[in-house]
């Protein structure tokens, strides 16, 4: 299921600002796996790399997990429609974690490549076309 991207992550402080919780994570991913969804709707099926199961309150994400939720965003830009996402940071264990900067990449790109494809899906079956004008007399 859709659910509305977080677009305006801010950091001030070390105590102040937003923080990147397991919530954000599996909205994300579940963004995304809606993503490619939507998109077998109007274009010919793709896989993406599997991203696991969501995560808990006890479980945080590895490097490799937020560096698959970036690979897979670019996956369905391949197979869909080419929209801009970015430029992708790769993070690596033990390194830096990702940062309010690359949260809002991510979450702007998953927000309009999802508007992107639902205009797409409307105007599928609406084309009309008028074939001939004028009466034929035998």
């Amino acid at each position: 299921m859709w659910q509305t991207p977080k677009t305006d992550w801010a950091w001030r402080s070390e105590t102040e600002g937003d923080f990147f919780e397991y919530t954000d994570y599996n909205r994300i991913k579940g963004n995304i796996e809606y993503l490619k969804e939507l998109a077998k709707e109007v274009y010919l099926p793709f896989s993406i790399i599997d991203m696991g199961n969501d995560k808990t309150r006890s479980d945080y994400p590895y490097a490799d997990e937020i560096n698959t939720l970036a690979d897979n965003l670019e996956i369905i830009v391949e197979n869909t429609y080419p929209v801009s996402i970015g430029t992708k940071t790769v993070y690596e264990d033990n390194g830096k974690f990702i940062g309010y900067a690359d949260l809002n990449r991510i979450e702007s790109a998953t927000l309009n490549i999802y508007n992107n494809l639902n205009r797409i899906k409307a105007g599928k079956f609406r084309l009309s076309f008028r074939f001939g004008a004028r009466r034929m007399r035998i």
